[in-house]
């Protein structure tokens, strides 16, 4: 006796779900591995500034900071406190998420600010230094400095 096959179906785990369901899960899903990126790039870029750190590089250092529109006698003042902080040892160096940075009226940050790079110094008092990071392209970060706004 033969037995008529059903009809060929398209199988998928979200076709039961109406459009607009399946587009937001998607979004969903895309959201998450975008922010999973771009945590590990923020954790590629807190080790890269831990070397540099570590091995009192002052050009690697250099090139953890965005430059773009920042006067010839900040960028002076930036290296020089740089190198005044690789001379301190390390005790840790961790990056918190913060959106935004806190401006003085007239200033602002020169890149999109995502986090904080928060540095403790090994030092009797731990000094503490925060560091506003921002985004220098999509998987890529580097110190925001703040600019006078025009």
């Amino acid at each position: 006796m033969d037995t008529p096959l059903p009809a060929p179906r398209r199988w998928s785990v979200l076709s039961p779900l109406p459009l607009w369901a399946r587009l937001f899960l998607w979004t969903v899903l895309f959201g998450a591995l975008f922010g999973y990126y771009q945590l590990r790039a923020l954790g590629h870029f807190r080790t890269a500034w831990v070397s540099a750190h570590n091995a009192r590089d002052m050009d690697a250092l250099a090139s953890l900071v965005c430059w773009d529109d920042v006067s010839a006698d900040e960028r002076q003042r930036m290296r020089l406190l740089l190198a005044q902080e690789a001379e301190h040892p390390l005790r840790s160096a961790d990056v918190q998420l913060a959106f935004g940075a806190d401006a003085r009226p007239g200033w602002r940050p020169n890149r999109l600010v995502v986090a904080r790079l928060v540095v403790v110094y090994d030092t009797p008092e731990r000094l503490t230094v925060s560091f506003p990071v921002g985004l220098a392209g999509v998987a890529s970060h580097q110190l925001a400095m703040m600019v006078p706004v025009k």
